[in-house]
């Protein structure tokens, strides 16, 4: 299930402190990147911040994010690509 706390302005914020720490070698993306604003940022670790701005706990599992974004339109509900 989609975490319903989870909402663009979080996408657009984490999006943002991704820019300004940067990404972990072990949380860059192998397949798949979300644009935000013409950059692009690796899924899981762009839902797995958004989570903690959101809701205030990190997400339990990369298992979990997985879930989260093989939601279809998880990713449209927060208006990005």
């Amino acid at each position: 299930m989609i975490p319903g706390e989870i909402l663009r302005p979080h996408l657009l914020e984490a999006a943002k402190i991704i820019d300004r720490e940067g990404i972990p070698d072990r949380r860059k993306s192998t397949k798949y990147n979300v644009l935000v604003n013409q950059r692009k940022y690796p899924p899981k670790y762009l839902v797995a911040i958004a989570s903690k701005l959101a809701t205030g706990k990190t997400i339990p599992s990369q298992a979990y994010i997985m879930a989260v974004l093989r939601q279809t339109d998880f990713l449209d509900h927060g208006g990005l690509q």
